[in-house]
């Protein structure tokens, strides 16, 4: 029998906002691959892992074209700056949407379908089973509706 002790979090951005005491963490841009849909997951603590580069201030996750990204940084919590961007053609930044984000987003956002492809069900997780331990977050890109994420 194999022990798993897992924590995810759902971070809804307006709710930390008001959180006393909460850490301000560096602002992360991620860049999407244009026509990428599905799930994006960022691994952190990998040792053999390039660390990622500085973006003018911001941390820079640069998600290849498979969805999965490994980095030897460590992952940091706190008041979430996010900003997700498909590249275009000519490598420049389009903003997607995080709905989801906003005050007054409803709570299943994710299950919903948009018109245009959005960001859906950011989420963190720190799970420790019997390959390791493993720190990760994660979130759809796409119309919806986000449909279950894939195991870490």
């Amino acid at each position: 029998m194999k022990a798993l002790v897992a924590t995810v979090m759902l971070v809804a951005v307006a709710g930390l906002a008001g959180c006393r005491g909460a850490a301000h963490v560096p602002p992360t841009n991620y860049e999407i691959p244009q026509r990428f849909t599905g799930w994006v997951t960022v691994e952190f603590e990998i040792a053999e892992a390039p660390a990622l580069p500085d973006d003018h201030g911001a941390r820079l996750i640069r998600v290849p074209s498979g969805g999965v990204m490994r980095t030897s940084n460590r992952q940091v919590l706190g008041i979430l700056d996010n900003h997700f961007y498909f590249l275009d053609a000519a490598g420049a930044r389009v903003p997607i949407d995080e709905p989801a984000a906003r005050p007054d987003a409803a709570p299943d956002e994710a299950a919903k379908p948009h018109d245009r492809p959005v960001v859906l069900g950011f989420e963190t997780g720190d799970i420790r089973d019997a390959s390791g331990h493993r720190v990760f977050e994660r979130f759809y890109v796409g119309p919806g509706p986000a449909g279950t994420p894939p195991a870490p």
